[in-house]
């Protein structure tokens, strides 16, 4: 994603924590999903594990503006993804970090809440290996 000069602050309240919850699910279903195919265990965690972080289920953050849950279908950010090697295909080998996609996350929903004009901006935070949450910068 481009880095672009923001936009003016035109809202002087916080976004709402749904504000935040579209805004994240749309993220993550850009950068983890396939927007051409969505991925239909995808969709049904974002509807279903994503919550407000003071009524979610597992309370371990209560004090954040979400918990998301990634043992259904979201992927963790704490999550390396290894692959072997193969020389048939020329592939040495590699790894590729989750951390690295949630942080694209974390810049769509930041520049998305700038173009709607809010000053305010958030970042994830791992709790766990199944919980992610979110918190203002």
């Amino acid at each position: 994603m481009l880095n672009l000069p923001k936009p003016p602050v035109t809202k002087t309240k916080k976004p709402s924590w749904k504000t935040i919850a579209k805004l994240y699910k749309e993220g993550l279903l850009q950068v983890f999903g396939d927007p051409e195919n969505p991925d239909e265990y995808l969709v049904k965690a974002l509807k279903r594990d994503v919550h407000k972080g003071s009524e979610a289920p597992g309370q371990w953050s209560p004090h954040s503006i979400l918990e998301i849950y990634c043992e259904g279908g979201i992927p963790n950010a704490t999550d390396i993804n290894e692959f072997p090697p193969m020389p048939e295909f020329g592939f040495a080998g590699g790894c590729s970090y989750n951390s690295d996609q949630w942080a694209k996350v974390d810049q769509y929903v930041n520049q998305t809440l700038a173009l709607q004009g809010y000053a305010e901006q958030v970042y994830h935070e791992p709790y766990n290996n199944a919980v992610v949450n979110i918190g203002w910068s």
